[in-house]
Formats: C-alpha cells, sequence, structure tokens
C-alpha cells in the first residue's frame, strides 16, 4: 500500500484534481537474507519531464530529506524524468545494526516535482504548482529470518473488546514479520463494521494493534451483543498481492 502526500509550492485560490504521475514498478521493497541493495524501476506516465527526489525515513515524509537519519538511502537521490520515460533508482542498506530476529520497517519517499520549460508563458508562472511525494514500504529482513510461509496468517489472532465505552477489534501478531491489511470487515450476521484503516497501522512483530469499529451505514448503532461474529480480511504480501481470509470469533462478553 502506498500513500501520498501533497506539498504546495505555488497556489492560486483554485482547486486542482492531484494524481501521482511517477509510478514504481513495486509497491513494496523486501531486504531479504541480507540483500544490501534492491533496484527500483520509476515510469513517469505524465506528458511532462519531472524531477525525482528520493530518500527513506521512518515513515514522517513531511521531514527535510537532509535532516533524515536512516539505515537506507537512495542513489541517485535526484533524477530527472523526461515524459513517459523509465528510470531506476537503488535503495541501499547502510549496514546499521537493526534488530535480529525480527522485520524493521521505513518508507521510501519518491517527491515528483513538475518542470515548466524555460519558454512557458508568463501567465504559467502563477499557475498552481504542486509536488506531489509518494511513499511506500520498505522491509528489512534480518539474515536467517526466512520469508514468511503459507502458515503466517496462523500467526494471527483476533479479539472483540469494549474498550473506553467502544468496541474495538484487537489484532495480536506472534511471528516476527509486519502484517499488512487491505481490508478488515466484521459481521454480526445482519450488519458489517469496518475499522478505521491508515496505511501505517501495521500490526508489529510480536505486538498487537487496535482498530476501532465504525457501522459502513451511517446512523447505525454497533450492537450490544455479538452473536457468532465473523471477520472477513485481506493481507498484502512481500509482492504487494492480496490473499483472503475468513474466520469466525469468539463472542466477546456483554459490556
Amino acid at each position: 500500500m502506498r500513500r501520498f502526500s501533497v506539498f504546495l509550492w505555488l497556489a492560486l485560490a483554485v482547486c486542482a484534481r492531484v494524481e501521482a504521475g511517477v509510478m514504481p514498478e513495486r509497491t513494496r521493497l523486501v531486504f531479504s537474507q541480507g540483500v544490501g541493495e534492491i533496484s527500483l524501476r520509476l515510469a513517469n506516465t505524465n506528458d511532462y519531464p519531472v524531477m525525482v527526489q528520493s530518500w527513506v525515513d521512518q515513515g514522517e515524509g513531511s521531514q527535510a530529506p537532509d535532516t533524515v537519519l536512516s539505515s537506507m538511502f537512495v542513489m541517485p537521490a535526484v533524477l530527472r524524468l523526461q515524459p513517459r520515460a523509465i528510470s531506476q533508482v537503488r535503495v541501499l542498506y547502510t549496514g546499521d545494526p537493526l534488530p535480529g530476529g525480527r522485520e524493521s520497517v521505513f518508507w521510501l519517499n519518491l517527491y515528483e516535482i513538475a518542470l515548466l520549460p524555460a519558454t512557458a508563458p508568463q501567465q504559467d508562472a502563477s499557475r498552481l504548482l504542486l509536488g506531489l511525494n509518494t511513499q511506500m514500504k520498505v522491509f528489512y529482513r534480518p539474515p536467517g529470518l526466512p520469508d514468511p510461509g503459507p502458515q503466517w496468517q496462523d500467526a494471527l489472532h483476533f479479539q472483540l473488546r469494549w474498550d473506553e465505552r467502544q468496541w474495538v477489534l484487537v489484532c495480536h501478531n506472534d511471528s516476527p514479520y509486519f502484517v499488512s491489511f487491505a481490508s478488515l470487515q466484521l459481521s454480526d450476521g445482519t450488519q458489517e463494521f469496518s475499522p478505521r484503516l491508515a496505511p501505517d497501522q501495521m500490526v508489529p512483530p510480536f505486538g498487537e494493534q487496535r482498530y476501532l469499529l465504525q457501522a459502513e451505514t451511517a446512523g447505525a448503532g454497533m450492537p450490544s451483543v455479538w452473536h457468532a461474529p465473523r471477520l472477513r480480511y485481506q493481507m498484502i504480501d512481500d509482492d504487494g498481492r492480496v490473499s483472503d481470509h475468513d474466520i469466525a470469533l469468539k463472542s466477546p462478553p456483554l459490556p
């Protein structure tokens, strides 16, 4: 899963639809079995050239690249892409000590800036110019930690809890890998409920994540008693593919 941030460089009082024009060939990078670098191809789908500045951080996104301290760096840090052109960057691991026996996660930033031609009309100088930052996850898997197999899902344990006057879905992860969900949907047999998801709401290795529940239908209330609740969820693997799962949950005690 990728996420986007928009930085305003020069604006008038206008509205614009903003979409990323620089597309990476993958949605995530995985450093596995001691690999020290990964190449990533980038395609400029725009009809105009762009400059792409790339760096790796902990997910802040808005922090200036020259102030970021990270165990990963990108070469080249700045790249010019012609219209409809394809090029590549290399993401490298510095060798800094990272936890053993479990994954670490970083975020790759691809910050694209449209280039105006030197002969652009004077009125173009005052148009809306946006820098668009695409962020994608970078996982570091230390040597000795194998890639997750099909039993990965068995390490996840879900529970419904009444906490602070609201229902929450808790996922506990007994594996050494970060878990990313594309979707989570809970049903009590009559209504569907979806937790509020965010791109960085992963379940950490040997940790847990809490998801606040909300009804899919506006105005629908949460059940006070759950009878045989079921959970449907989609997990994202190393290649960005999604797998579907459907499990029964224990009915939680009355609040």
